[in-house]
């Protein structure tokens, strides 16, 4: 795609096994949201809107929020999600005029932050009542982007991203901000579902 972002390429990528693991992915992320019934869904670094419109297209009912660094990308999920409101800010920055949303997802975006607890203490705050937090499975994800050739230079590491971890490791990232219910991998991700901490909300607000 001609002037396409990486989020961009990778998402409307012909290769059927990536095609596959997106899918499942998002339906995975469908599946652990929608026993909760959110009314209101804040999607935290919504890219061009790819994910937005999937759980639009598959959880009734919801209204979502979008927001993005990227100019770009919002303009990109506008045209993708009509239904929906983007703005233009960074994690940090978040201001749409609603105290909380009933769940906020920061899907594929901490790896890309020098200080991921910066955005994690807002997210906390925005948070009524769920989180969903997905990064890259690492080492594994690294070794899937050499399998197919990708960022050889840099042993399977995407350019952009400045952490790599573990399950495990992210799950000790996230505790002090969120309460994680449920955390498993969806090769080649890490998926979080937690409740944001009392005490960590009341400090952010």
């Amino acid at each position: 795609m001609t002037g396409a972002s990486a989020n961009e390429q990778k998402y409307e990528s012909r290769n059927p096994i990536l095609r596959m693991l997106i899918a499942r992915f998002h339906r995975r992320i469908a599946e652990l949201l929608a026993p909760l019934r959110p009314a209101t869904i804040l999607d935290a670094g919504c890219g061009e809107g790819y994910l937005a419109r999937y759980l639009l297209d598959h959880l009734d009912g919801i209204a979502l929020w979008g927001v993005d660094a990227s100019a770009a990308a919002i303009e990109r999920a506008r045209q993708r999600c009509p239904e929906a409101t983007f703005e233009v800010a960074s994690l940090e920055s978040i201001d749409l005029g609603r105290k909380e949303f009933d769940v906020v997802i920061c899907s594929e975006v901490l790896e890309h932050l020098e200080h991921p607890e910066k955005a994690l203490v807002r997210l906390s705050s925005l948070c009524g009542s769920h989180a969903l937090l997905t990064v890259p499975w690492e080492p594994w994800f690294r070794l899937a982007n050499l399998a197919r050739g990708k960022y050889l230079r840099n042993l399977g590491n995407h350019p952009e991203h400045v952490q790599q971890w573990t399950k495990r490791g992210f799950v000790r990232v996230v505790e002090p901000h969120f309460e994680p219910l449920h955390v498993e991998v969806c090769f080649p991700w890490t998926i979080l579902l937690g409740r944001p901490r009392v005490e960590r909300r009341r400090a952010a607000v």
